[in-house]
């Protein structure tokens, strides 16, 4: 249970970083993400592995390491499965210098590295741990309802892309 608490929190909180992110550079919040929800699946995903690792990892280099490769595939993967099946690109990074497709790029990986080891050494057991600790006695309730909601936007969104698809 806790992993998936990692999970649905970190997950916000990829979507809190990229908004930010886009706001300082952009000057405006983003305009579309794949779900509905104020939720990003990969940093969900690249925060659960290596918070599942963490613990048996002795060697910090390593996982260091570890932190550059998890959430680095899992944006890679992202990117071709969206391209492919999705025909959509949530991000470019093809003017970037050593971008690989315009999906992944070493600036990004560097960044990614960077919030991965912070979110897993320093955030996960100063906020999260302390959340999860307060929240514990009501997450075996909380937990299906929260799964369930992101499910059922998971369907939303890939009926309304199919949709989109139909339309055109």
């Amino acid at each position: 249970m806790y992993i998936l608490f990692n999970f649905f929190i970190f997950g916000i909180l990829g979507w809190a970083i990229e908004n930010i992110y886009s706001y300082f550079i952009h000057g405006h919040f983003q305009k579309d993400g794949f779900l509905n929800l104020p939720f990003k699946p990969m940093y969900a995903i690249a925060m659960s592995v290596l918070i599942n690792f963490y613990s048996s990892i002795q060697n910090g280099y390593i996982f260091i390491l570890l932190c550059a490769i998890v959430p680095t595939s899992v944006e890679y993967l992202t990117g071709k499965i969206m391209r492919s099946y999705f025909n959509k690109d949530y991000w470019d990074y093809s003017k970037c210098r050593f971008s690989i497709d315009g999906i992944i790029c070493l600036r990004f990986s560097i960044y990614w590295t960077i919030l991965t080891y912070i979110g897993v050494i320093y955030l996960r057991p100063l906020v999260t741990d302390r959340i999860y600790t307060f929240i514990y006695p009501y997450w075996v309730f909380l937990a299906p309802i929260i799964f369930i909601t992101l499910f059922i936007d998971t369907l939303v969104t890939i009926r309304n892309y199919k949709l989109s698809i139909d339309i055109k």
